[in-house]
């Protein structure tokens, strides 16, 4: 078996997701429009360094919190018809049906948070998805962020999902990102390709097939 990975935002679409998802659950009334505030403030936090990406989660996602899980599947499939189809790049789309058509398993492995990313196959072609997990208790979410899925621990995440699936012998044939937070997953790919890169992940792979999509 030959899996591909790929990363989500910035990659497979334009921009980040986490911000339009949370306009579009203020838009309709899932979030309080102070939501916005408090992850405005997160953030800055966590560029001063007093906060984590996983606090910063936390927070800008803590209206979750008591939410369903069909609720919350509800607004994620929602906001996939609505924002994330838009800015899916149409190469991207392209891209996941040939990986399918020349017999690899396409895995999407994303930072974004998974209350809407594990919807990603009903919209893509797509075989799995490892993101960010949200914590849900007894059926409802409890407003934790745990299992982060950026840098080093998208390796981690791979690796215990290769596991889980029975797949340790399967060879990452590829991987597809944009930022060096791909790196670590991209040197696990015996053919990394580089979408709309960095400078800096240019630079950190040189010799990587780069690839334009608009």
């Amino acid at each position: 078996m030959d899996i591909a990975l790929l990363d989500f935002d910035g990659t497979l679409s334009r921009g980040d997701s986490i911000l339009p998802y949370l306009l579009y659950c203020m838009r309709q009334g899932a979030a309080p429009r102070e939501q916005l505030f408090r992850a405005g403030g997160a953030f800055l936090r966590q560029k001063m360094r007093q906060d984590s990406l996983v606090r910063v989660k936390e927070v800008s996602l803590s209206f979750l919190r008591g939410m369903t899980e069909e609720e919350a599947a509800g607004l994620a499939r929602g906001f996939w018809r609505e924002q994330v189809r838009k800015r899916v790049y149409p190469e991207a789309a392209e891209a996941l049906q040939q990986l399918r058509q020349r017999g690899l398993m396409a895995v999407v492995v994303s930072a974004s948070p998974d209350c809407y990313m594990r919807l990603l196959p009903e919209f893509l072609p797509a075989d799995a998805v490892i993101a960010t997990h949200c914590e849900v208790s007894e059926g409802r979410y409890t407003g934790r962020v745990e299992a982060n899925c950026k840098g080093e621990n998208k390796v981690k995440r791979v690796r215990e999902w290769l596991k889980q699936e029975g797949l340790e012998e399967a060879r990452i044939a590829e991987a597809y990102g944009d930022s060096l937070s791909d790196l670590p997953m991209l040197m696990m790919a015996i053919h990394p390709i580089l979408i709309n890169p960095s400078k800096s992940l240019r630079e950190a792979l040189p010799q990587a097939k780069m690839e334009r999509w608009h």
